[in-house]
């Protein structure tokens, strides 16, 4: 039966109004449906809009809307068997009202437009929904979004895309691996834009992240026991080169875990196993921190220099600035010379070719190159110089001698971490003055250097 140009109206009366398809109806209009339409293997093909008031029941059947920028309205929840929509990329299919789909939901080329409303794939078979890649996909505003029940550990993949209404649409898939046969329900919605902008500020990082992507989120639902691998899509040369997945909790974007990267349908991809939390339901993609050491503290002597080697673990082309820039050979190189007159701090920040910038800090100290000695201890076990050694910090070698006052040699050390502890042969040493004499070398200078002193010993 072909309705031409016009509409089909299934309207109630004094008994039962039912309209029951065995073949083919074809209708250049509406249907409207206000009591019960049926089927078994049958195929409706509408060219304007679905309008429900009432029952659908099609067993095994097709209803194919293949008109341009359809509506799916009424008051009543339709639930379709097969639902195929057709027409040219940009043609828009949108839902006035919650729809499911028990078969196979076939998007083709077209816009699939649930608004603030809800899509559910009951058929738990991967190859519930079809697409083509790029220019068929779903969208949702607000709380819309497309809901798949699993129960399987295959590949469910979700071409989920951002409304035309909003402006131009981005196609920008995700996929879902669960572990386990559920039964789940996951339900997704990509949300085009800076998700600052809905209170979910990109700059609000946890210790693990960088960077969170500023060109559009998904939200994504679950209802089920089952974690799953999620497999988020982008363009990388339109979105940025993304290595990681985010969770927004807590009012901090949360590193998600341990991430691969990979590409499919025509896009890159990064992949995150075992997600197992939904809650709240924004996730995006990411990058972590790159690792940076700057390197330990270093002590020089007054007139010497320091070279800088710190651990980089940014990309190639990665920029790198070291603050200030005083008494540096050069600032912006990796491994400059350092030669300050006075203790410095110095911050590498080093700016990878994605933005992601990372900073660490080390100090170089500048000591004299004369030797630090006390000219008395008195070790009697209260804690205060109850030793005598060499108070330099600089000290690359030494050979500390102490003699008492008749030449022989009471204590000797090679240590710049000990001292003598005023004991000679393993008795308490007389209390006097002391001869010293200390054979050295400094950091950053080689030459050997001889000192002589003297030292009391006081109780």
């Amino acid at each position: 039966m072909i309705v031409k140009t016009g509409s089909l109206y299934n309207n109630a009366g004094t008994g039962p109004q039912i309209i029951s398809n065995q073949g083919t109806i074809v209708v250049e209009g509406d249907i409207q449906n206000n009591t019960s339409i049926t089927g078994t293997g049958d195929t409706i093909k509408l060219q304007n809009n679905w309008i429900n008031n009432g029952g659908y029941t099609g067993n095994n059947s097709l209803v194919d809307m293949y008109g341009n920028n359809q509506l799916i309205e009424g008051t009543a929840v339709t639930t379709f068997n097969n639902l195929q929509l057709d027409g040219a990329p940009g043609v828009v299919k949108a839902q006035a009202i919650n729809a499911v789909t028990n078969g196979v939901l076939a998007i083709n080329n077209t816009e699939l437009a649930t608004d603030s409303n809800t899509m559910l794939v009951t058929n738990p078979a991967t190859t519930a929904i079809t697409f083509n890649a790029g220019t068929g996909f779903i969208s949702s505003a607000g709380a819309g979004r497309l809901a798949w029940v699993t129960n399987s550990t295959g590949n469910y993949v979700v071409p989920t895309g951002s409304p035309s209404s909003l402006g131009a649409s981005v196609f920008r898939p995700v996929e879902i691996v669960p572990n386990g046969t559920g039964p789940d329900t996951f339900g997704f919605c990509l949300v085009k834009g800076n998700a600052t902008a809905d209170g979910y500020n990109i700059n609000s990082v946890d210790t693990a992240l960088c960077l969170v992507n500023p060109h559009f989120y998904h939200r994504l639902y679950r209802s089920g026991p089952d974690a799953t691998a999620l497999v988020m899509y982008f363009d990388q040369t339109a979105d940025g080169d993304w290595t990681d997945e985010g969770h927004w909790k807590n009012n901090v974007w949360n590193y998600e875990g341990l991430a691969t990267t990979g590409g499919g349908l025509g896009l890159s991809s990064v992949t995150v196993n075992n997600v197992n939390d939904f809650i709240p339901e924004p996730l995006a993609l990411a990058r972590k921190k790159f690792k940076l050491v700057a390197g330990p503290d270093l002590t020089i002597v007054d007139g010497q220099t320091a070279q800088f080697n710190p651990f980089i673990g940014a990309a190639s082309g990665a920029t790198i600035v070291w603050t200030p820039d005083k008494a540096l050979s050069c600032e912006s190189c990796p491994d400059p010379v350092a030669s300050p007159a006075t203790t410095m701090q110095y911050k590498i920040t080093v700016t990878d070719p994605a933005g992601c910038s990372v900073s660490d800090s080390l100090s170089v100290t500048v000591v004299g190159n004369e030797l630090l000695v006390p000219t008395g201890f008195s070790p009697n076990g209260d804690g205060m110089n109850d030793k005598f050694h060499i108070l330099n910090k600089n000290l690359a070698t030494l050979d500390l001698q102490v003699f008492n006052r008749w030449g022989e040699l009471v204590y000797e050390t090679e240590d710049p971490t000990v001292g003598w502890d005023g004991t000679y042969k393993s008795q308490k040493a007389e209390i006097g003055v002391y001869a010293w004499q200390c054979v050295y070398t400094l950091m950053g200078d080689p030459t050997t250097k001889i000192a002589k002193g003297n030292v009391t010993l006081i109780r």
